[in-house]
């Protein structure tokens, strides 16, 4: 029966580079000879960052350099929704206006204008706004992120006079439609 050759990995490639003794290691970190064997055969997506800085120090490396090495290839794989997108969208152009510490803008409140932004095509009441988003009530809060809305250029405000009233309307703007738009 023929013995499967064992496959260095990146640590075990970089420790092998530099001809280090990993029992030499093992003795002056502490870590098993076994687990050092493992961490220079397997997978070393469980190497322990304390692992990491021990064994760069036994072998008179720089830690972060050793470490930039072995992991700088990694990437993250992970896809935005095309809400997520539209959110950072909406994030990223409100911390720039400094509008989010302005008014107290919370991450639901950021979710909320995510979802009434698109509603807003054609003109609508408040209370049309409250009620797709499932309020019962304008709270300050909401006012709030209304007019973050309004100074951020992606809602204008329409005021109409009526028998009933002053009616506020709100439709979105060429700059709000832009700040939905997905890249």
């Amino acid at each position: 029966m023929e013995k499967k050759k064992r496959v260095l990995n990146a640590l075990g490639e970089y420790l092998e580079k530099r001809s280090v003794n990993k029992a030499q290691v093992s003795r002056r970190t502490g870590i098993h000879q076994t687990r050092m064997t493992w961490l220079c055969y397997e997978s070393i997506h469980y190497l322990r960052s304390s692992e990491l800085e021990l064994i760069a120090k036994a072998i008179n490396e720089n830690g972060y350099e050793m470490h930039k090495d072995l992991f700088d290839d990694l990437e993250l794989k992970e896809e935005f929704t095309p809400s997520e997108k539209v959110i950072n969208n909406i994030t990223k152009e409100l911390t720039e206006k400094n509008l989010i510490s302005q008014f107290s803008l919370t991450t639901q409140d950021i979710k909320r204008i995510s979802e009434f932004l698109p509603f807003c095509q054609e003109e609508k009441l408040e209370s049309e706004l409250l009620s797709h988003l499932g309020l019962k009530r304008k709270s300050a809060k909401m006012t709030a992120t209304i007019k973050a809305c309004v100074e951020a250029d992606w809602l204008k405000l329409q005021q109409k006079n009526t028998e009933e009233g002053l009616l506020s309307y709100y439709i979105i703007t060429e700059h709000g439609k832009k700040i939905l738009e997905i890249e």
